[in-house]
């Protein structure tokens, strides 16, 4: 057999590559295929867990752990090709074209398939372009969003949800739900009425003093609607900045794709600079 020695910086690129591929060029195939397929138990498992338990310290708990899990990869995979650095014989899959051959089925295949699993069945990750959901949402705030089982559970009132714009499909909004199937809703001078009581909103903010009247818009007024039972009716919290169901009617909860949950990022964008408190905030 040809004797080929490994080397370091080639291990170190393939595992940057593909997880577990340093450890095949260096000899070790059946570790490697367990590095390989144990980075998306990985991933699946802190997905499940910032899933479940939406906090500060999860995010950083499951991020700490994705990137100590490749640092011993990493580590292993150099420790490995050194020993063999001396003397390697060659083995049938120490073939380059088998190493290209698994970058691209992972690139271009298996990536793809998890991560749209993820995407439809688990979470999303969203960027807020806009201020309608001021204070709770912030332009600039990146959030993650509860997939395909959260909406099993049906719609609650107060949940934040990602569903495509009535009047534009090709765009997804993100409102509040405000009333659900059966209630009925009324707005008079700015107060909402759901079922004849007024509703506490904590949340909302006012920045136009004006109250328009309800022949003029349905901003400010809106006579009692009944919401349908296949429908939900959302508000943005920055109330006199929001294009919403005051507007262009009732969103159908088939439609609906994601239920907002946490902020993971939050960049300042006028200010240049990351908004520290907000990253781990849970939405409510």
């Amino acid at each position: 057999m040809e004797n080929k020695p490994r080397k370091i910086w080639i291990a170190a690129l393939l595992t940057f590559l593909t997880i577990g591929l340093g450890h095949i060029y260096s000899g070790k195939l059946k570790k490697g295929s367990f590095f390989y397929l144990g980075q998306y138990l990985v991933l699946v498992l802190c997905m499940t867990v910032v899933y479940l338990l939406p906090s500060f310290i999860t995010l950083i708990g499951a991020l700490l752990f994705g990137s100590a899990y490749f640092l011993y990869c990493l580590i292993d995979a150099i420790r490995i090709a050194q020993k063999a650095r001396p003397v390697y014989q060659i083995k049938s899959f120490n073939r380059w074209y088998l190493y290209l051959g698994i970058v691209i089925c992972t690139s271009l295949v298996i990536q793809p398939i998890i991560s749209n699993s993820i995407k439809e069945y688990m979470i999303q990750a969203y960027k807020i372009p806009a201020g309608s959901l001021k204070p709770t949402l912030l332009v600039g705030d990146q959030i993650l969003c509860k997939k395909g089982l959260a909406l099993k559970n049906g719609l609650q009132k107060g949940e934040m949800i990602i569903f495509p714009y009535p009047e534009d499909p090709s765009k997804e909004y993100i409102k509040r739900v405000i009333a659900v199937g059966g209630d009925e809703i009324e707005i008079k001078n700015k107060k909402v009425f759901i079922n004849r009581d007024q509703i506490e909103e904590p949340y909302v903010i006012h920045l136009d003093s004006r109250i328009l009247p309800g022949n003029l818009s349905t901003r400010d007024n809106l006579r009692t609607v009944e919401v349908p039972e296949d429908s939900v009716f959302v508000m943005g919290d920055n109330r006199d900045n929001s294009h919403d169901s005051r507007f262009w009617g009732f969103v159908k909860k088939p439609s609906v794709t994601g239920k907002a949950f946490i902020i993971y990022w939050s960049w300042d964008r006028e200010n240049s600079k990351i908004r520290w408190d907000r990253i781990g905030k849970t939405i409510n």
